[in-house]
């Protein structure tokens, strides 16, 4: 199917990117048959952010807002770094507390580093209490974060509260991450992409977090970041129904094979 190329204009919500000009959208939705060819429905947004062009895959679902799971912890990272909550990537290190969970990788002491790798629930939770709701809702409506609502449980509403974010969202969020426009000390913008770093392929650099939740009327998978290539950078988002465990461990490597067919990624 022929890609299909109009004009965007951002209806970006935090002030920091009122200015920005018209964009760009390319809409691909011959490329979804990545996420039918495992059984699933799902999207992916990126957006080259020199040249101001969005590619969008499944244009029916990329404003679709879902509890952000795990991706929450970019948000939250930046936030404990914020607050002093955490000095550095490294300091505190988080006691555990001796509670045996699911996931091995949780069950010992974690920095935000380690914490932030391994996706350890408890840490983050830990963290939010320090934060305070007062503080994380002043920050959160900052970030300009979705639809900015964290009702619910103090250390759980990004997995179980009224927090939601689509795909667009993430990426406008990310944006505004990587090119400094968050009221943040740009000390600790540097901190959170060193965490977010998670491999090199070829010239190119890939940071990114993943989300998942599993069951219930709010399940979801997520995988959001972005590419540095050259002097391009990528900014994702890709959400999908996890009906299967397949499903799950999908989010990376169809993310990848997409930024690949796009030319942010090199092929292999």
């Amino acid at each position: 199917m022929k890609a299909l190329l109009v004009l965007f204009l951002s209806f970006l919500s935090a002030p920091a990117l009122a200015q920005l000009p018209e964009r760009q959208v390319v809409l691909r939705d011959d490329l979804q048959s990545v996420f039918k060819e495992i059984g699933t429905d799902g999207t992916f947004v990126v957006l080259e952010q020199k040249r101001g062009r969005f590619t969008v895959v499944n244009g029916a679902r990329h404003t679709k807002a879902y509890l952000p799971a795990s991706t929450f912890k970019i948000a939250n990272a930046l936030i404990a770094l914020e607050t002093g909550v955490v000095k550095d990537a490294d300091h505190p290190v988080f006691k555990w507390d001796g509670i045996k969970r699911d996931i091995e990788a949780w069950n010992k002491d974690h920095t935000l580093r380690t914490a932030f790798k391994a996706s350890a629930v408890w840490v983050f939770q830990e963290i939010a209490r320090q934060v305070t709701d007062t503080r994380m809702r002043v920050y959160v409506s900052q970030f300009g974060y979705g639809n900015r609502d964290i009702g619910g449980n103090e250390d759980s509403f990004w997995l179980d509260g009224k927090l939601r974010i689509s795909a667009l969202q993430e990426v406008e969020f990310l944006e505004r991450v990587y090119i400094g426009k968050l009221p943040v000390n740009p000390k600790n913008t540097e901190i959170l992409k060193d965490i977010m770093f998670m491999e090199k392929i070829g010239n190119a650099t890939l940071r990114g977090k993943t989300g998942w939740i599993p069951s219930g009327d709010n399940k979801i998978g997520w995988f959001v970041g972005w590419v540095e290539r050259g002097d391009e950078t990528y900014i994702f988002a890709l959400n999908l129904d996890p009906n299967e465990e397949k499903h799950v461990a999908a989010r990376i490597p169809i993310a990848k094979a997409l930024l690949t067919q796009l030319g942010a990624l090199p092929k292999q």
